[in-house]
């Protein structure tokens, strides 16, 4: 790629990151154009589709929930760091507009997203067989259930927040794991 080229195109991932950050998650790719002051048919390179943009630009979340589902996956109480692991999950959601949205979403048009989600979903369903839940919840099923969780806990005023998500991870975790007693080596 000549220079100018990748330089280009780290201005349209820059201002497409900024934009997601700020909440622009539908900003069209005719305005990512205008801002990164480039030409559309070079963001139509580096992104095909608006919903590309969205996915490319919050892959680096979906991989850091799965760092760290893999590192609550090496604690001695496994429900605790389940627990853990859906509080950074819920924060990650809350702090980056469209997550929940990428996340949920059955068909993905980034290969390399899905992939992540699929790492995601396979670490997530290691900690779920470490707290053998009943009745069995799968990790794509649980990560369906941390959008109820978003969407419960942004209901509440910015102040109120924290509190709020640590209420409903309380009881998720009495739901997980009643009897909080399971063996390490489980």
């Amino acid at each position: 790629m000549r220079a100018d080229a990748v330089r280009n195109r780290e201005k349209v991932f820059d201002e497409a990151r900024r934009a997601v950050a700020d909440g622009e998650t539908g900003l069209t790719l005719n305005e990512l154009a205008r801002r990164a002051g480039v030409g559309v048919g070079t963001v139509y390179r580096v992104f095909p589709t608006q919903r590309a943009m969205l996915e490319s630009v919050l892959e680096e979340a979906v991989r850091r929930l799965t760092d760290a589902a893999e590192e609550a996956h090496g604690r001695p109480d496994p429900a605790s760091a389940l627990v853990d692991f859906l509080r950074t999950a819920l924060a990650a959601a809350l702090a980056q507009p469209g997550l929940i949205d990428v996340l949920i979403t059955g068909s993905d048009e980034t290969e390399s997203l899905s992939r992540a989600k699929g790492e995601l979903v396979a670490a997530v369903s290691g900690l779920l067989g470490l707290v053998r839940p009943v009745p069995a919840l799968t990790g794509e099923n649980l990560l369906k259930l941390l959008c109820g969780l978003v969407h419960a806990v942004g209901e509440h005023p910015v102040e109120r927040r924290g509190a709020a998500a640590d209420a409903y991870l309380a009881l998720l975790r009495g739901g997980l794991a009643p009897n909080s007693s399971v063996p390490p080596d489980a």
